[in-house]
């Protein structure tokens, strides 16, 4: 760290490379943070957490009792207080059964929509007033997505059923459905470069690629042995052995990584449908039919990294292009459904079934000396002995 500085300080070293090389450092060297704490504020599991890419201040979270809370994460808690919601859902506003994925408006912070078992898509509100859009889909819905970069209001969503629904914010109504899948729909996400492209994944062991600008608007059906650069389409096309569970892009938007039911993570290359052949290991537990939020290190980590919710009550880290192993973040008392990462301050979020939001972040400087001290004191405790 101090040979970076020095060289910077003569001109030697461009300062992006000093900043790009102790982000990765920290990144690789995360641990459950000693003076952050998130109130227990669900009674039951948390399935979703999502922070808003403006401020990148507040956290959304939707539980299993039906409630949805925000965090103000800059807020300062009174000495040994955990940090209270500054806001909940309106009654009128709440879920009836458990909220299954929550999404900031990527434009404005005021406005989010979150999904439930109850078979409903709402845009609630944070006042006590009726929510402005409820989208009835008419069975369960594993999990909604907004693009983060698109035009357009839509809303996608998985259910249990073969279609994919859209819905439009501005109008309140459905635009039109998406038809391919052979069962339910679990997981879905927009590309981050190509705000017209949709992924999604289902339990009948597919990914398919959305344009939903096209009458027929698949354009591929994933394969794991990359059958699909022959046939796009094909019935045999199968991205996982079981179902898809979970999606996620990377924040370039040239990979997107799935989560499968036979406790496999794949990488795909978002330009050619290709398989990767990445190979995690074994070390994953994956064995619920329930959507999981995984996600991707920022642009500035090299090599980039994957953080992995599992149900062995930890989150794994893996090297996203070469599948290593880097870290296990341990502290959760129930199975981990949900990470969110924030960027600006290098910190990761992750909710369980335990109903703890658990906040990870590196170590900081004054743990950094104390540990040397310790290492210090231990040499010149054994020195001492041998003498």
């Amino acid at each position: 760290m101090y040979s970076f500085m020095k060289k910077r300080e003569y001109g030697v070293l461009n300062p992006l490379r000093l900043e790009r090389a102790e982000t990765t450092r920290r990144a690789y060297n995360l641990q459950l943070s000693k003076s952050k704490e998130l109130a227990l504020s669900h009674r039951g599991g948390v399935n979703s957490v999502k922070i808003e890419a403006i401020e990148q201040r507040y956290l959304l979270s939707g539980g299993a009792d039906g409630k949805v809370h925000v965090f103000d994460l800059q807020a300062i808690p009174a000495e040994h207080m955990r940090n209270e919601p500054i806001a909940s859902t309106a009654r009128v506003d709440r879920h009836k059964y458990a909220v299954t994925s929550v999404s900031w408006f990527p434009f404005d912070t005021g406005m989010f929509v979150t999904s439930s078992y109850d078979t409903t898509i709402k845009r609630p509100s944070l006042s006590f007033v009726q929510p402005a859009y409820v989208f009835d889909m008419e069975s369960r819905v594993n999990c909604q997505a907004m693009s983060p970069i698109a035009s357009h209001s839509l809303v996608a969503s998985a259910a249990s059923e073969p279609r994919i629904r859209l819905c439009d914010l501005n109008s309140g109504a459905f635009t039109h459905s998406l038809t391919g899948h052979s069962g339910s729909v679990l997981a879905c996400t927009w590309s981050m470069n190509r705000e017209y492209i949709l992924y999604s994944g289902g339990d009948d062991r597919t990914i398919r690629v959305w344009d939903i600008r096209r009458a027929s608007s698949c354009l591929m059906s994933l394969d794991q042995d990359n059958a699909a650069m022959r046939d796009p389409l094909a019935e045999t096309n199968t991205a996982h052995g079981k179902g898809v569970n979970g999606l996620t892009m990377t924040p370039d938007g040239r990979y997107l990584v799935s989560l499968g039911l036979d406790e496999k993570i794949r990488l795909w290359d978002t330009e050619s449908g290709e398989n990767t052949f990445v190979n995690y290991g074994s070390s994953w537990r994956n064995r619920f039919k329930l959507h999981m939020e995984a996600t991707v290190s920022s642009t500035e980590v090299w090599p980039p990294l994957l953080y992995i919710p599992s149900d062995d009550r930890q989150v794994l880290v893996y090297r996203l292009l070469d599948g290593v192993l880097v870290q296990r973040l341990k502290g959760a008392y129930g199975r981990v459904i949900c990470v969110e990462k924030r960027d600006a301050y290098q910190e990761y979020y992750s909710g369980s079934n335990g109903g703890e939001i658990l906040v990870w972040e590196p170590p900081i400087q004054g743990d950094t000396l104390d540990a040397m001290e310790d290492v210090d004191l231990d040499a010149w405790s054994a020195s001492e002995t041998e003498a």
